[in-house]
């Protein structure tokens, strides 16, 4: 398994893009990481290189707000 490193929101955010490109239908992409690690910053980057332009947010932090 490979391994990114990202160095800023933005990069993360590039990162989620060029995966939604390279992305197939079927594919079961799983995330995993502590609060703050980046997961929401990636999916964004992912949705908007699907051309979703929807507000994507946590719900990993929704709940922990609670």
């Amino acid at each position: 398994m490979a391994t990114t490193i990202s160095s800023s929101p933005e990069e993360t955010l590039a990162l989620g893009e060029s995966w939604a490109a390279k992305a197939r239908p079927g594919w079961v992409i799983g995330l995993a990481g502590d609060l703050g690690a980046g997961k929401t910053q990636l999916v964004k980057g992912f949705a908007r290189g699907m051309g979703i332009n929807q507000l994507v947010t946590s719900p990993t932090f929704t709940l922990v707000c609670e």
